[in-house]
């Protein structure tokens, strides 16, 4: 019975530090989730979706949104993947202007 209970808290006390290191490795994760916007030259449905065909092949992007009304591309990304200016590049590639779109 001794053994067991020996036994048994050796598990309980692995697991709780292997619920630690998840926990951490998660905050790490979520630190580096980044969101950009850019004001694009989009003009029409099929630059919307050319765009979105084309960009969630990019390295590092978790989310997207093209906004035809606005001009804008919302991007949600992983920064140990990427940066802005390579997914501003991506957007050129593509053949739209992209500008980085700051608070006012």
């Amino acid at each position: 019975m001794k053994r067991f209970l020996s036994i048994l808290a050796a598990v309980i006390l692995i697991g709780s530090f292997a619920i630690d290191a998840d926990a951490s490795d998660k905050k790490k994760k979520d630190a580096s989730i980044q969101e950009v916007t850019f004001v694009t030259t989009i003009d029409c449905k099929n630059c919307v979706k050319k765009i979105e065909a084309k960009l969630p092949d990019e390295k590092g992007i978790k989310d997207m949104k093209v906004t035809l009304a606005d001009k804008t591309v919302w991007i949600k990304y992983d920064a140990t993947k990427t940066d802005k200016e390579k997914l501003a590049a991506a957007i050129q590639k593509l053949g739209f202007k992209a500008t980085e779109k700051t608070a006012k």
